[in-house]
């Protein structure tokens, strides 16, 4: 091998890695704007100027309706393993953030959770049909979001299940959380350039994906992980929050409906202190509890094989729930308008009788 042949070698050698990483972007952006099956895709032009993707499976005519919202950098496909195993009778309507999968993000105003938080309360007015219980529920700062949509839509909303959801004062609250935060915020700053030069082809080599392992839906987790458009997305949401809960964020909004939340076992035993941020959000409602998924991590939770099932089945309950309380409430209204109008009948017998 001469002197100059190994430059030579060396520089091909590393734009094959380029041209390959690059494939693999193209084809992981192409791939991350399917639909899911079994769903009905459906879009929508939100008042904010975006143009939104969410899926909807009816379930049974006039049963209630779970709407999902997903965290950060994640996608309506991480909410398709706990679908899997819901209840068919209840209909299930997924979103895509804008920037997220197909969802195209068109304000013209500087990104602010706002602007989330009213996108998925237009998708709840459009994709919600009939008169049947809407219950959301949001995984990490899905989980915020959907507790600040939920407070947008007084009455509309019947309950809320929150898994392992942010907290606006978590970076304030617990030291061990603010010091992973910093790690976070490097990789937020340097993973859309490097997923448009096509690193998104290594992104699971350290295991990021393998609390999906087994999962039918693996592949497109780890596809849309690897999406520009995902990166890009994740930056500008994280940088937002980030700035917003080291500035303490605002207080929780109140509610008059359950608020229940969903933990990851890690979650509580390695940040204690969130525990007390998980109380303060079921304080925020009218009812509800916390309960932990054994063995989970704050991804297993939704997106592990061993836990979605367990998961599946405490949002089965809060939709049950939530159903019977709204069944409750007809019935009272019901009532209230027999009584009003049999006493009209009675007023009005009265008022000829004395004439």
């Amino acid at each position: 091998m001469t002197a100059m042949t190994f430059p030579r070698l060396t520089a091909a050698g590393l734009a094959a890695c380029l041209a390959a990483g690059l494939v693999h972007q193209n084809y992981a952006a192409l791939r991350s704007r399917a639909g899911h099956a079994g769903f009905e895709r459906r879009r929508l032009r939100c008042g904010s100027g975006n143009i939104v993707d969410y899926h909807v499976r009816p379930g049974r005519e006039g049963g209630p309706t779970l709407v999902c919202e997903a965290g950060l950098m994640n996608t309506s496909s991480a909410w398709l393993l706990v679908a899997d195993h819901l209840d068919p009778s209840i209909s299930v309507l997924l979103y895509d953030r804008a920037g997220y999968r197909g969802s195209l993000r068109r304000c013209p105003e500087d990104y602010s959770l706002s602007e989330s938080v009213n996108d998925l309360a237009e998708v709840i007015a459009d994709g919600v049909a009939g008169t049947g219980p809407c219950v959301l529920t949001g995984h990490s700062l899905g989980g915020y979001l959907a507790h600040r949509a939920a407070a947008a839509l007084p009455g509309r909303v019947h309950g809320l299940l929150l898994v392992d959801p942010t907290h606006p004062r978590e970076l304030l609250h617990s030291r061990r959380q603010r010091e992973g935060s910093r790690g976070i915020n490097l990789t937020m700053k340097l993973g859309p350039w490097s997923a448009v030069f096509g690193a998104g082809l290594l992104v699971d080599k350290k295991g990021l994906f393998s609390f999906a392992e087994g999962s039918p839906h693996y592949r497109k987790l780890r596809l849309e992980g690897s999406a520009p458009s995902t990166w890009r997305a994740a930056r500008r949401e994280w940088d937002y929050s980030y700035a917003f809960m080291l500035d303490g964020g605002r207080p929780l909004d109140r509610l008059d409906i359950p608020v229940s939340v969903v933990a990851a076992e890690s979650t509580m035993r390695d940040t204690p202190e969130h525990k007390d941020l998980y109380e303060e959000y079921v304080a925020s409602g009218t009812g509800g509890r916390i309960v932990t998924v054994p063995g989970s991590d704050h991804l297993s939770v939704t997106g592990g094989v061993e836990h979605a099932p367990y998961t599946a089945g405490l949002i089965e309950e809060a939709v049950a729930e939530a159903a019977g309380a709204a069944a409750e409430e007809a019935a009272v209204r019901a009532a209230a308008r027999t009584a009003d109008r049999t006493g009209g009948t009675r007023r009005h017998s009265g008022r000829k009788e004395a004439a």
